[in-house]
């Protein structure tokens, strides 16, 4: 029943697309691409951001997943199997999350309550919906199913003890090769034996906690052979890394309350809360955000207090919110600053802990009002189902968010208008879309006003402008922006040099700034591209061109474009036609149907004695790919006109070209033609 009721829930999240980080963790990690014994040892020694070494991450175990389904089921880049595999590990989840009712309430009634409550709350979504939350997912099935085993050893004796044991480890092991959050697991250990003391003796607990040591010298053994970095921390990402300690702390207190407040009122709810969308504590006394996080302070310590003088009469509280806060502290920025400010992912686990406290207030309550137990327990499940189906509808509404980046960041703009990466983002949606340019500028502008310093919104948004009629002056503004603010990105040099470049008299300045980028970036290959073409333009400089477009082919081979453009500059060389018909050739055979290069190699072949055949079946090649060429027709029909017979098809060709591209004086050629070869001739 309660897989079917997550089913319904979550029913439309089949169909969201990769958003987010999903583009650069799945769709660009070259280590899931093919089950092989070589990837699987990249996957296990490397990070997990396999594009960013400087993560600090490392979760072998849910990349194997990614890998499971793109080259094991086949899923590749289809989202709707990585989709299917999460709602599984959801329900599981959900299995677990009653199983632990059970074990704390002992009725299978409220054990209901709270799986039901907890697994269709769309404070969940993100982990569920969004395929990276997977890490989530596989850390809260380890830690959950972990627990349970726990308890069941602690009365066991001799291979059922062991047994209870082994699997304890291995789904510890389970969830901390997916996420490091699941490493809460000792300190909910510790919990229930704290709040259930009689269960069993700590004599017989001991040999759990001793056999959790395994998987966690297993963890820091290989994660410390990989000599992986210390995570480095954005200040976009977590503004409290640019703050003193109790600025941070108080801040990190502040996100708790919005994580409660989400929980009981899950109305607005946002992908990204990175900068400027949770404002730092300033210790003003007036400032009513200020006031929420102490009122936030006070009702944690507050409840706190009350679960430990409850923990002998009403135990259940005593354990739940003892799981919230132990779930909570390594995402909380309490203990130790992490990568994000604030992530409703954060709370997958720890909203166990809420929902079970909300299920001990709904049993205060009932007990206070004396009711009878057969009234208490319709009104029990009236309210539960009324609950679950107001989370189920609510869910169902949420996961329309992730259906594409679109409507991702526009829900994320609406709830946090005053967040950079929202306005980014969107922006950067906006500007894919034919016609949104404006809309994509003025997204990048809102960024940039969040955010002066933002390299990135600064670069965007002079791309945006440089694809606006009349504001490439503007667009340059942009790029020089971003360089005021990190000299040496190699992106921002690029995109201005491709700005200069289209600007009379700026030739120079574009080919310093294509050189300042790959000072930076010695490997970019649309830079040493684009500096070949900027080169071939000045008077000269040809065989300094005809070196960087070398440079481009060596560092990518299949990059068609730039064999055909070395061809074209090879061509202008005294001695190169043979090499630039070399190129040319290459160019084909990594793109057939490249209609210019068939029309290239054609010229290039006609001026070779005795290949005029081949250069014509180049012609016709390219006029197959492209029939309304006029230079291919026009080249095809001086060619045939050199070819005895051919000259009433030479000229068809030709005035095929001058009716695609009228010209007076070739009209006249044609004219001439036809008297000197009647037709019937």
């Amino acid at each position: 029943m309660l897989w079917t009721l997550a089913l319904a829930a979550y029913s439309n999240s089949f169909q969201a697309g990769m958003v987010f980080d999903n583009a650069v963790v799945i769709a660009k990690d070259p280590r899931i691409r093919a089950a092989t014994a070589q990837n699987v040892e990249l996957i296990v020694t490397s990070e997990y951001w396999h594009t960013n070494v400087a993560s600090g991450l490392y979760r072998p175990l849910t990349t194997l997943s990614y890998l499971l389904n793109y080259a094991g089921f086949g899923n590749q880049l289809r989202p709707a199997g990585y989709h299917w595999v999460n709602f599984s590990l959801h329900g599981a989840n959900v299995s677990l999350v009653y199983g632990l009712g059970i074990l704390v309430f002992g009725e299978p009634e409220l054990a209901l309550a709270l799986a039901g409550i907890w697994g269709l709350h769309p404070l969940l979504t993100e982990s569920v919906t969004n395929i990276v939350g997977r890490a989530d997912l596989l850390a809260a099935f380890g830690v959950l199913a972990g627990l349970l085993c726990y308890v069941r050893s602690t009365p066991a004796a001799g291979r059922r003890k062991l047994a209870w044991l082994a699997a304890m480890v291995a789904f510890q092991s389970a969830g901390l090769f997916s996420k490091e959050n699941a490493a809460v697991l000792p300190g909910l250990m510790l919990l229930y034996d704290l709040t259930w003391p009689a269960r069993s003796t700590w004599r017989g607990r001991a040999p759990a906690y001793g056999a959790l040591a395994l998987p966690f010298a297993a963890f820091f053994y290989l994660r410390g052979q990989l000599q992986m970095h210390i995570m480095m921390i954005a200040f976009a990402e977590n503004p409290l890394a640019g703050t003193d300690f109790w600025t941070a702390r108080l801040t990190a207190v502040k996100v708790i309350g919005k994580f409660l407040w989400l929980f009981v009122w899950p109305a607005r709810l946002a992908p990204d809360y990175s900068y400027n969308a949770v404002p730092l504590f300033g210790w003003r006394p007036a400032s009513w955000e200020d006031l929420k996080t102490l009122i936030v302070l006070a009702v944690c310590l507050g409840a706190s207090f009350l679960a430990v003088r409850w923990r002998r009469t009403c135990k259940p509280l005593f354990f739940f919110l003892g799981f919230f806060f132990i779930a909570m502290l390594p995402t909380s920025n309490l203990v130790i600053l992490i990568g994000s400010i604030m992530a409703e992912r954060f709370v997958y686990l720890p909203s166990v802990g809420l929902a079970g406290c909300l299920i001990v207030a709904l049993q205060l309550l009932s007990a206070r009002l004396s009711l009878k137990r057969p009234v208490v327990v319709r009104t029990a499940w009236v309210a539960t189902t009324l609950v679950c189906l107001a989370l189920a509808g609510r869910t169902c509404a949420r996961n329309f968010d992730w259906h594409d980046d679109l409507s991702l960041w526009t829900r994320a703009v609406n709830v946090c208008p005053e967040g950079a990466r929202p306005h980014y983002n969107l922006g950067d949606a906006l500007a894919r879309i034919p016609g949104r340019l404006p809309d994509a500028t003025a997204e990048f502008e809102a960024a940039i006003r969040i955010r002066p310093d933002d390299t990135d919104a600064h670069i965007s948004l002079g791309n945006a402008l440089a694809r606006t009629p009349g504001r490439l002056p503007d667009a340059v503004a942009e790029f020089e922006a971003a360089l005021r603010v990190e000299p040496d990105r190699a992106a921002a040099h690029y995109n201005l040099g491709n700005a200069l470049a289209q600007m009379p008299g700026r030739l120079p300045d574009a080919i310093a700034e294509f050189e300042a980028a790959l000072w930076t970036e010695p490997d970019l290959v649309d830079a040493h591209y684009n500096l070949g073409n900027a080169l071939a333009r000045m008077p000269g400089r040809l065989p300094d061109a005809i070196a960087e477009f070398e440079t481009a082919v060596r560092i990518r081979p299949d990059l068609a474009e730039a064999h055909y453009t070395l061809g074209s500059a090879l061509a202008r060389m005294p001695g190169r036609l043979p090499d630039a018909i070399a190129e040319f050739e290459a160019a084909l055979r990594i793109e057939p149907r490249y209609a210019k290069a068939h029309n290239s190699l054609g010229i290039a072949l006609s001026q070779i004695p005795g290949r005029l055949p081949d250069a014509i079946a180049e012609f016709e090649a390219a006029l197959r790919i492209a029939p309304d060429s006029a230079e291919a027709h026009h080249n095809l029909g001086s060619a045939l006109l050199q070819m005895p017979g051919r000259q009433q098809d030479a000229i068809a060709e030709l005035e095929a070209a001058l009716r695609i591209r009228p010209d007076p004086v070739g009209q006249q050629a044609v004219d001439r033609l036809r008297k000197e070869r009647p037709l019937g001739r």
